[in-house]
């Protein structure tokens, strides 16, 4: 491959030096529309090309164009009495003096989340293939250069501008008010969720592609519902999972016990997770913590604490972030297994944490607690699948709704193995008769006549035709039912 090849697009690598001179005349006080023409101009030409990302033929049009037409093909009704042309020009301008008003430090976060390993894939391919087309495949993707990320961060807010002309209107709330009212009732808090709902649709707007699934003719009615209901299940995720951080750094403030908590954590995590943590240097942050940083002030803002640390301990700030993580993650593993947080990760590299059913996820007339899973989860008897199972959903709730709601088949799997725990635990109490044990053995006697037999020789009553079989089953699951009221264990038919 020759150098020009490779050598990113002059257009594109000109939009720094396009971007940089309107913001100096932006912020010197010109407001004409001269001011941002040449950025407009040239990003406008960029992204009218006609470019190619998926290697779908029956694409036509530049890149802009098809987007515009996508929106006009999702949601009609919500921009009708505007233009193709006319949205064209407004999401341009508009988006461009947003930029303009973003402070430079908060751009160049961006370009460095951008150039993440693992960070939007199709965006990248989608730069490169207006800058550096013969790169488009590479695995993994190459850096992007200073123009490059503009690029990307641009699309980004020209897709959340393009998604507030949609959002913000009457109609939008009118045709999707069915799927709004869903997914809001079905949060943990609807009243929250309602008042952000739109926020959080246009945040994450900047990730969502209408050309991408459908090509030319944008996602249909079903693909975008599920997305929106993707977006609130990954916000409420995601604060959850700040809750979690929250909690992990209390027990990391506030509980001596929180070296030990992390030593024992640390040991039962599996290779990979081990792998990638540092105990030594997450020791030495715990023991720093909670020996000289007790200030309350410093330790409110995460901020001054992780430059706090840096200091006492010589690190890097980058160095002192990763270890803070890492503490964060294995103190979060037991928090998150000891409280009910009902935390659902998206993260397909985030680790599964065992996370059990209590009270607080189950409602319950009787009062009951549910502490008795983790024993029914550990018990060697219980089947490794069961265990796996649990810890991919992961959550208390959907444990716990799984076992004690007889909904699908592994919710009959489950309840069944949970049946056969609670057996076993009951006639582990030397308080129960010997005779109901040898009873209930004789379930897997295979032969009729045999098993009939042998209930004749453990009951007497059996044997003298004064009682059946199921009455004598009867009574020994209400001596069950009573002897789990008894033992706070929960009781499932």
């Amino acid at each position: 491959m020759s150098p020009s090849t490779r050598s990113p697009d002059l257009e594109v690598e000109q939009l720094p030096q396009l971007l940089q001179a309107a913001r100096a005349r932006y912020l010197a006080g010109e407001r004409s529309p001269t001011v941002v023409k040449p950025l407009c101009q040239a990003l406008r030409a960029i992204l009218e090309r006609s470019i190619d990302p998926n290697g779908d033929s029956q694409q036509r049009g530049g890149y802009l164009q098809r987007l515009v037409e996508a929106y006009f093909r999702l949601f009609p009704r919500c921009l009708d009495g505007v233009s193709r042309t006319q949205l064209q020009q407004q999401s341009l301008h508009k988006t461009v003096l947003r930029l303009l008003q973003i402070p430079a430090t908060v751009i160049q976060d961006e370009y460095n989340r951008l150039n993440r390993g693992h960070y939007n894939g199709p965006l990248k391919q989608l730069v490169l293939a207006f800058s550096r087309p013969a790169l488009m495949q590479r695995t993994p993707p190459p850096t992007l250069t200073e123009a490059e990320c503009f690029l990307a961060f641009f699309i980004q807010c020209l897709r959340q501008e393009l998604g507030a002309s949609v959002l913000l209107t009457p109609q939008f709330r009118q045709e999707y008010r069915d799927l709004l009212r869903t997914v809001c009732l079905g949060s943990a808090d609807p009243d929250h969720c309602q008042s952000n709902l739109i926020g959080w649709l246009w945040e994450a707007m900047k990730s969502f592609d209408p050309l991408k699934p459908f090509s030319a003719s944008g996602h249909g009615r079903p693909t975008f519902e599920a997305w929106v209901r993707t977006v609130v299940s990954n916000k409420l995720a995601d604060e959850k999972r700040k809750l979690l951080k929250r909690e992990a750094d209390e027990l990391l403030f506030y509980e001596s016990r929180a070296l030990q908590v992390f030593q024992d954590r640390y040991s039962a995590s599996p290779p990979e997770i081990q792998r990638e943590i540092d105990p030594k240097a997450c020791i030495s942050l715990i023991t720093i913590v909670q020996t000289e940083i007790t200030d309350p002030r410093i330790r409110a803002s995460t901020a001054r604490l992780r430059q706090h640390i840096a200091q006492l301990l010589g690190w890097s700030i980058e160095y002192t972030r990763d270890v803070h993580q890492q503490v964060r993650r294995i103190l979060g593993r037991y928090v998150q297994s000891t409280r009910s947080l009902n935390i659902c990760s998206t993260d397909s590299n985030q680790e599964w944490i065992d996370n059990y059913p209590d009270a607080r996820s189950l409602p319950s007339n009787s009062g009951q607690g549910i502490e008795c899973m983790v024993d029914f989860l550990n018990d060697p008897q219980t089947p490794t699948w069961v265990r796996d199972w649990c810890e991919r959903r992961r959550t208390q709730a959907e444990i716990a709704r799984e076992l004690f709601v007889s909904q699908p088949t592994i919710s009959r799997c489950l309840g069944r193995e949970y049946r056969l725990w609670l057996y076993r635990k009951f006639f582990q109490d030397p308080q129960i008769p010997e005779w109901m044990k040898r009873w209930y053995d004789t379930q897997s006697i295979p032969s009729p006549h045999q098993r009939r037999q042998t209930r004749r020789e453990i009951h007497p009553e059996y044997a003298r035709g004064t009682c059946t079989a199921k009455q004598i089953d009867d009574q020994i699951e209400t001596k069950l039912a009573q002897w789990c009221d008894r033992n706070g264990i929960y009781y499932l038919p």
